[in-house]
């Protein structure tokens, strides 16, 4: 249940028929090149070496050169997040001390917007948890103006290309979302998953039993993956319960909705057909 609970920066307006808003202030192209000019490096030098051998966190690799993590082998095991925000607040005179050696530290992420991630260090929504946390509207409505244009290429290398190793873990949030509000059951799903962790059962084994087959077939990894901890359908599905509860669902999939109509448009409007 943890591991997807930590959601850093990507990813994410819940209207299903029109597309984004567009009335705020896009990141330039300067500054997308520095954000995310470690990340392009990383992908360049995997796709071009020997991706057997590359199984560092949030490397995007496995045959068929697709990303099987979560939110944390982006933005806290690998390193190319935290130094690509690290160049960024530096660019802007911002003094920022080396990287923790602390895999769940998110310090440069709310120093990227200026904005705490969540409310608080726990919540009232979730008593019977410790790990639950509410994350801050704020902090993920700031992820749009991050988001790079989809004319962004860095050394070679396109924004759209990188997208297409990256694009399983965007699809699978967004198909799962609209998933749960396909009949108008979304709130009431939510309410059965966390009376189930109330009354003791172990989250994931939840999640697993209700959703992992739902749409297994599509987002099911491939049998010569390497991935030590993948993200699966049944944890996209949890990761969405969750945000039910805090309220947060609106503004993530406003996010995520802006990412597909800028990377992924024609299989985005495919889906919600679907749905």
């Amino acid at each position: 249940m943890s591991r997807t609970l930590l959601f850093i920066t990507l990813i994410v307006l819940f209207s299903f028929t029109t597309p984004p808003t567009k009335n705020y202030q896009r990141i330039s192209k300067k500054d997308s090149s520095v954000l995310y000019g470690p990340l392009f490096e990383t992908y360049k030098a995997t796709n071009e070496g020997d991706l057997s051998s590359c199984c560092s966190y949030g490397y995007v690799r496995s045959g068929d050169r697709q990303y099987y993590e979560g939110f944390k082998g982006i933005f806290l095991y690998s390193s190319y997040a935290e130094q690509g925000a690290e160049d960024f607040l530096e660019s802007k005179g911002v003094r920022v001390k080396k990287a923790s050696s602390d895999f769940y530290s998110i310090e440069l992420y709310e120093r990227l917007l200026n904005q705490k991630m969540f409310k608080g260090e726990g919540s009232k929504l979730a008593p019977w948890s410790n790990q639950f946390r509410e994350y801050n509207p704020k902090f993920i409505n700031g992820l749009k103006n991050l988001i790079p244009s989809k004319n962004l290429s860095i050394n070679g290398v396109s924004v759209k290309a990188l997208y297409r190793s990256f694009s399983r873990f965007f699809r699978l949030l967004t198909e799962s979302y609209l998933y749960l509000n396909k009949d108008g059951t979304y709130a009431s799903q939510a309410e059965n998953y966390i009376q189930d962790v109330q009354n003791g059962e172990d989250g994931l084994n939840v999640l697993f039993g209700s959703y992992h087959y739902e749409l297994d077939e599509a987002y099911a990894l491939p049998s010569e993956s390497e991935v030590s901890s993948p993200f699966e359908s049944h944890m996209a599905f949890g990761f969405w319960l969750r945000r039910n509860l805090d309220g947060t669902h609106d503004e993530i999939y406003d996010v995520l909705k802006t990412i597909m109509y800028r990377f992924d448009k024609t299989w985005y409007m495919s889906v919600k057909r679907k749905y």
